[in-house]
C-alpha cells in the first residue's frame, strides 16, 4: 500500500509542477514476471548441492516520469528490482542474495531492494543561446560501446556537459562512482571521460579519454597480484569505437588500450597495461537476421608484477552469455567481467517464424586469453568451453511480450578440478513484460 501511496503524491506533484511551469510530462514503465531455472553451477553433476542452481519466480516494475519544459528535460524513475516469490523481503531483505538484483556500481554484487528506489533521477538542459547542454544527476551511463565501462542497469550519479556543433558532439562527464567521507575527497572513487563523435552518413567514429581515479582501494584491486592493501589507484582507458554499416552488415566495434598504476602495500607500485578488442556485426536478410561476434581482452601474466588483465568495469546486466559471463564466474574468476581475459568468437541468427514470434540461436566458442585453473586442477587452460543459447521472442499482444532464453554451457578443462572434470551447466529465463 505504501508503495501505491508514494507514487500517487509523485504522480500530483507532477501533475501540480506541469501547471507551474507548462511542462509536459509522459509516464511510460512495465511489468516484468521472471521465471529461472539454473542448475549445475558448481559443474559437477556427482554433488547434488543445491546452492549450484536456482529456482525462481519474481516479480519487478518500474515507473517513468518524462518531463519536458522550454529547453529542459527531465527524468524520474522508480522502480522495485525482481524479488522472489514467497521472500518476504519487506521485512527481512537480506534473506536471498540475487547477484543480478540492483547491485552497486562496478562490478558489485549486493541483495535486492526491498522496497520502491530510484533508478534514474536527472536533469538535462541546454544553455540559452549556446550549444552547450548540461545533464546532471542519476542516470544510466555508459562509455563508448560500453565494454569499458558500462552502467545502464541501476544507473550512476555524474555531471556531463557536452556541445554538438556540426555532426561532431563533444562531451566531458565527471561520475562520482563511490563517496567516502563527506569531509574529505581522499576515499572516493571517480571517473572523468572526455569524449567526441563524428557522424559521417549512416556511420558514427567516436573517441574517449578515460582517468579514473581509486582512492578506496576497493575497485583497482589487481587479481592475483600484490594482494592485501591496494590503494590510490589510477587507471588511463583510450577508447576508440564505431557504428554503422558496410555493406549490408551493421557493424559495431570497439577498442580500448590501458595503463595505470596501483601503490600495494606488499609489492610496491603495480603497473596496468592491458587492452580489449569487440566486434559485432548483424546481417538482416528478409525473415532472417545473421549475427556475429569477435572479442579479445588481455589477461593476467603468471610471474608478472603487473596487471595485463583488462579491467572493465559493468553492471550486473546480461552482455552476451546466459551462462558463463551472466551466471558463472569467467575467466576472470567473477562474473558480469565481459571480456577480460576472454577470447570469444559467436555466429547466431534470428528467424521471424510469425509475426509474433521470432527463434534464434548463439552458438559462442571461449577461451581464456592467458592459461587459468579456475577450480583449482593442476595444470592450467585456455579452453574455457563452448555455449549454446536458444532464444524464442514472443509478442503476445501490442506492449506483451514473453521472452525466452535457454543456455548450456559445456566447460573446457579451465574449469576442471584436481579431481574430476568439469561437467555442463544450463538453465532457462522466461520474462513475461507489459511495456506501457
Amino acid at each position: 500500500m505504501k508503495k501505491f501511496l508514494v507514487v500517487a503524491v509523485v504522480l500530483a506533484i507532477a501533475c501540480m509542477s506541469s501547471m507551474a511551469i507548462a511542462a509536459e510530462v509522459t509516464i511510460n514503465g512495465y511489468f516484468d514476471i521472471r521465471t529461472r531455472d539454473f542448475q549445475n553451477f558448481d559443474l559437477n553433476n556427482a554433488v547434488n548441492n543445491e546452492t549450484a542452481s536456482r529456482q525462481t519466480t519474481e516479480t519487478a516494475f518500474r515507473l517513468d516520469f518524462n518531463v519536458k519544459a522550454d529547453n529542459a528535460k527531465a527524468k524520474l524513475s522508480l522502480w522495485n528490482d525482481h524479488e522472489a516469490w514467497g521472500g518476504n523481503r519487506k521485512t527481512n531483505p537480506d534473506n536471498t542474495t540475487d547477484m543480478n538484483n540492483v547491485g552497486g556500481p562496478l562490478n558489485a554484487a549486493t541483495t535486492g531492494q526491498s522496497s520502491a528506489g530510484v533508478r534514474e533521477a536527472w536533469i538535462d538542459v541546454m544553455v540559452p543561446d549556446t550549444p552547450v547542454g548540461i545533464k546532471a544527476g542519476h542516470m544510466l551511463l555508459q562509455i563508448g560501446n560500453g565494454w569499458f565501462f558500462r552502467q545502464n542497469y541501476g544507473g550512476t550519479d555524474a555531471w556531463i556537459v557536452y556541445a554538438k556543433m556540426g555532426n561532431n558532439t563533444f562531451a566531458f562527464q565527471d561520475v562520482k562512482v563511490a563517496e567516502g567521507n563527506i569531509n574529505s575527497n581522499q576515499d572516493d572513487v571517480d571517473v572523468y571521460t572526455a569524449m567526441g563523435t563524428m557522424k559521417m552518413g549512416d556511420n558514427t567514429i567516436g573517441i574517449d579519454l578515460t582517468a579514473l581515479k581509486d582512492d578506496t582501494g576497493n575497485y583497482l584491486a589487481s587479481p592475483g597480484v600484490g594482494a592485501g592493501g591496494q590503494h590510490k589507484g589510477r587507471l588511463y582507458n583510450v577508447g576508440v569505437n564505431f557504428n554503422g554499416k558496410v555493406g549490408p552488415a551493421t557493424i559495431k566495434a570497439e577498442a580500448d588500450a590501458q595503463r595505470g598504476m596501483v601503490d600495494d602495500a606488499v609489492n610496491g607500485h603495480i603497473g596496468y597495461q592491458a587492452n580489449q578488442v569487440v566486434a559485432q556485426a548483424t546481417i538482416p536478410m528478409d525473415k532472417l537476421t545473421v549475427n556475429a561476434t569477435a572479442a579479445r581482452g588481455t589477461g593476467n601474466v603468471s610471474g608478472q608484477n603487473k596487471v595485463t588483465q583488462f579491467m572493465n568495469f559493468s553492471d550486473v546486466g546480461q552482455h552476451y552469455t546466459l551462462i558463463y559471463e551472466y551466471r558463472l564466474k569467467a575467466a576472470t574468476g567473477s562474473t558480469n567481467t565481459l571480456f577480460a581475459n576472454t577470447t570469444a568468437l559467436e555466429a547466431g541468427a534470428m528467424f521471424q517464424v510469425a509475426k509474433s514470434l521470432a527463434v534464434g540461436a548463439d552458438l559462442w566458442f571461449l577461451r581464456a586469453t592467458e592459461q587459468v585453473a579456475l577450480n583449482g586442477a593442476a595444470e592450467k587452460s585456455r579452453d574455457l568451453g563452448t555455449e549454446l543459447d536458444v532464444k524464442v521472442n514472443w509478442t503476445l499482444a501490442p506492449g506483451l511480450t514473453w521472452n525466452w532464453q535457454l543456455g548450456y554451457f559445456k566447460p573446457g578443462s579451465a574449469y576442471n578440478t584436481a579431481a574430476i572434470k568439469a561437467d555442463p551447466a544450463y538453465g532457462a529465463q522466461g520474462i513475461l513484460s507489459l511495456t506501457f
